[in-house]
């Protein structure tokens, strides 16, 4: 039984040009399958960067390592420290003595405590 969509050629020679035409064909979607698979794999494997933290503390070096800087999480000045909560930045500027705020970012007016 023939199907009446796809009407093929009786003659022996024409069934194999036609076969051999589905084969390269379907040889180049394989190829385009694995591109789009290499593409798709490359893409799931870059994540996209994590967001800064909105505060950081930067450690001095040494056997203390008390806070010495505090930033915004945006400044790129240093990457010695550990993110911080607004509240942990505003306690070590009030307590910790040898702590300043970073003169680039300037966390300081960023969290009112110049103004009061």
């Amino acid at each position: 039984m023939q199907d009446p969509l796809l009407p093929l050629p009786p003659a022996l020679d024409q069934l194999q040009v036609i076969r051999r035409w589905l084969e390269l064909t379907l040889a180049r979607v394989d190829e385009r399958i694995d591109a789009v698979r290499a593409v798709e794999e490359e893409r799931a494997r870059r994540r996209p960067l994590p967001e800064p933290p909105r505060w950081w503390l930067e450690y001095g070096i040494g056997v203390s390592r008390l806070p010495a800087r505090v930033h915004t999480g945006e400044c790129r000045i240093t990457n010695r420290g550990k993110p911080a909560t607004p509240e942990s930045v505003l306690q070590v500027l009030r307590t910790v003595p040898s702590a300043i705020a970073c003169p680039l970012c300037r966390p300081d007016s960023e969290l009112g405590l110049l103004d009061s």
